[in-house]
């Protein structure tokens, strides 16, 4: 309908709410008191009922109207005649429009055409709407128009609105069976300061009052572990979570997840629960196991066909993973595949056999997976939560497939605190090389399961793939009351002229980012300038740098006018490239002049912090960048001391406790060390670190480079 034909729908509209207020009758009032849905009526020949809803259609003329009226239960005919209503009453009819709410009352019977009617015998106005319901609905191909205005498509697709009640009723039948085996429900937070639980890239939002930044939660996983932690043994949680990635026929950003863990069992419980609960859903909402997905039929009855992953790629593939000794192995094994050229990088960037595993079965395997299944035992790369299993280079984790689509995540949980400090500094180094979904260092959540973690199993369903199968719908953005959608009006942009409030350093704190060139430059000149021992000792700075600068962030200690990552990183890089020649005895202070020779640059922020390392230079250190790096420096170099003294020589057997040990302790050890300067990192407007949690960081920074450091 074209917006002038819309205005002129409107004005007259608007034109009977003026004359029926004229006859004093209120086109909004309050409530109604409906006593009987329109199921009921349908079901109630002869009896009389009072009910209300909206009016689909109204048609007829003279002294006699039919209508049809539906609720959320059905729809209904009404027969409107003079002689029952009266003159008066009966030229009201001629103020309604379809599309309004009206309350009537009447006695059900049936017409000679067998139809079931209401006929009136009172009637009330119940809101007047302004706008017209749209003659054609049904069919229409547009789906984004129908997901703009879904009030609508709800309203007058019948399907639409029975998928949403099977999306209720499933749900309720998840609660309804856990509340039986002993589970409570839980809420955690929505707001995190460090996301976790899931490889994904989060939302960023941003606390006023705490000046922090937070994200909007990927996974309730790792609050729902604290919990057990805490005592609990059996809980879960039902909720939306949020991850920042595309939309298609399997994602939404926002989507609702189902998440439990178990105290004292392991994956296989957790294989026989999900079945149990997705079975019971079926037969609870549906009434059967047996269903159809776009014409192909299918069952949720149990037992599910259960593979290993490595087994399914051996069953739907000419590819044994257990032949691969090498990555090269690996990659080889690929190269008769058709990819495209982004598969082709991200094959390329893999540096471990079980991620080209798990991107063998992602990419050759998945899709064949039409009728519910179970793939268990995932390689240990991917799954730094997980158990390993008995072959180590596997883990007790297992995830739900039909039809192509992954159901859920689920495994054995990784109880032993030290095994996951491991796990998170291989992470690390997948991020540092280049995979943006890495999963985050969570300290706290370290810290919390050292306090000991009884053996639990974790379980998850996509609450929102599993509706779409329960429904025959093709994508899940049909069974989503309100999907996502790019908004259609342009927010106002920001002034140029207009100066936040609290930002006084941009240019400076971004400068790195925009007008240097990249690492590798500024690393080859740092190279060539050292000694081989002091470019080590470069790499470690840099890299403790990051990681402070990572758990202040995470901790939300980082605020506006604070020096960029980029630009710690690269202070802590460049921060000794003065000290060998001619120049030594002058150090810090010639660091621009070194990088000059090389045509490099640092900016006068970066040129500051680099100064600060030196604690024997005037320097004002008015921020966290600077307080990092005086305090860092001496660290390293006791650190790796410390890892000497180990017959491996490898960070990787360095006990945390030892290093702690022989820094409080033990003063003559690496005396050289700085340990007063060390010590600044627990002042309060400095960094506000705990000594230990300051050492903690850096020792993880340096085992993530252990390999670079050769130790």
């Amino acid at each position: 309908m074209n917006q002038t034909k819309l205005r002129q729908i409107r004005n007259l509209r608007l034109e009977k709410i003026k004359k029926l207020k004229e006859l004093g009758i209120d086109p909004y009032p309050n409530s109604y008191d409906k006593k009987h849905s329109v199921s009921y009526c349908c079901q109630n020949l002869n009896k009389q009922v009072k009910t209300a809803g909206r009016l689909m259609s109204l048609r007829g003329h003279g002294r006699i109207l039919f209508a049809d009226i539906q609720d959320e239960t059905g729809k209904i005919q009404l027969f409107f005649q003079e002689k029952n209503l009266g003159k008066d009453k009966f030229k009201i009819l001629k103020l309604i429009d379809r599309g309004d709410f009206i309350g009537v009352e009447g006695k059900v019977i049936k017409t000679s055409a067998g139809e079931i009617t209401i006929d009136i015998k009172d009637f009330q106005l119940l809101t007047k709407a302004l706008r017209p319901l749209p003659d054609k609905w049904h069919g229409l191909k547009d789906t984004e128009e129908r997901f703009r205005k879904r009030y609508l498509d709800i309203l007058l697709d019948s399907k639409v609105r029975n998928s949403l009640r099977i999306r209720s009723n499933v749900v309720s039948s998840i609660r309804n069976f856990l509340e039986k085996k002993g589970f409570i429900e839980v809420e955690t937070p929505v707001l995190q300061p460090i996301y976790g639980g899931a490889f994904a890239r989060p939302f960023t939002t941003h606390h006023n009052a705490l000046n922090s930044q937070f994200y909007l939660r990927i996974s309730d996983e790792m609050y729902l572990k604290r919990l057990i932690v805490g005592g609990f043994e059996k809980v879960y949680e039902i909720t939306k979570v949020f991850r920042n990635e595309g939309i298609d026929q399997q994602h939404n950003p926002e989507f609702t997840m189902f998440e439990a863990m178990i105290a004292f069992k392991d994956y296989k419980y957790g294989m026989d629960l999900i079945e149990k609960i997705i079975e019971h859903a079926a037969i609870k909402v549906l009434g059967t196991t047996e269903l159809k997905y776009q014409g192909k039929k299918f069952s949720f009855k149990r037992p599910w066909e259960k593979l290993r992953l490595v087994e399914a790629i051996q069953k739907y593939t000419k590819i044994d993973p257990l032949t691969w000794k090498t990555v090269k192995d690996a990659r080889n094994s690929l190269q008769n595949i058709k990819l495209n050229e982004t598969k082709h990088k991200e094959l390329s960037a893999m540096t471990s056999i079980g991620e080209i595993i798990n991107f063998t079965f992602e990419e050759l395997v998945e899709e064949k997976l039409i009728q519910p299944i179970i793939i268990y035992d995932y390689p240990v790369e991917i799954s730094p939560l997980a158990k390993k299993c008995k072959d180590p280079r596997f883990t007790q984790r297992f995830e739900m497939f039909a039809f192509g689509s992954e159901l859920g995540n689920n495994y054995s949980e990784l109880t032993d605190a030290v095994d996951l400090k491991k796990r998170f500094i291989e992470e690390k180094k997948r991020e540092e090389a280049g995979f943006e979904e890495a999963h985050q260092i969570d300290y706290d959540y370290l810290e919390a399961i050292e306090q000991g973690f009884p053996p639990t199993c974790g379980i998850a369903i996509g609450i929102d793939r599993l509706i779409k199968l329960f429904t025959d719908s093709k994508s899940i953005r049909e069974i989503i009351a309100f999907p996502l959608m790019k908004p259609k009006i342009k927010q106002k942009k920001k002034s140029r002229t207009t100066k936040p409030k609290t930002q006084t350093k941009v240019t400076m704190t971004k400068s790195t980012k925009k007008n240097y060139p990249n690492r590798q430059k500024y690393l080859n000149a740092v190279k060539s300038e050292l000694e081989t021992n002091i470019f080590f000792h470069s790499l470690t700075l840099e890299a403790c740098m990051g990681g402070i600068y990572d758990y202040l962030k995470e901790n939300n200690h980082i605020d506006d006018n604070e020096p960029s990552k980029e630009d710690w990183l690269l202070a802590g890089l460049v921060h000794d490239i003065d000290y060998s020649g001619e120049l030594k005895d002058q150090h810090p202070a010639n660091t621009k002049q070194i990088l000059a020779k090389h045509n490099l640059e640092i900016s006068d922020l970066v040129h500051q912090i680099v100064l600060a390392h030196d604690g024997r230079e005037k320097i004002k250190y008015d921020s966290k960048a600077k307080w990092a790096i005086l305090c860092a420096d001496s660290l390293t170099g006791l650190i790796v001391a410390v890892a000497l003294v180990y017959p491996s020589k490898k960070l990787a057997d360095v006990k945390l406790s030892s290093i702690t040990k022989r820094f409080k302790k033990e003063p003559r050890f690496a005396a050289g060390t700085r340990r007063e300067e060390v010590m600044l990192c627990e002042k309060k407007d400095g960094l506000n670190i705990p000594i230990d949690k300051f050492i903690e960081v850096c020792f993880l920074s340096m085992q993530s480079i252990a390999d670079q450091i050769r130790l």
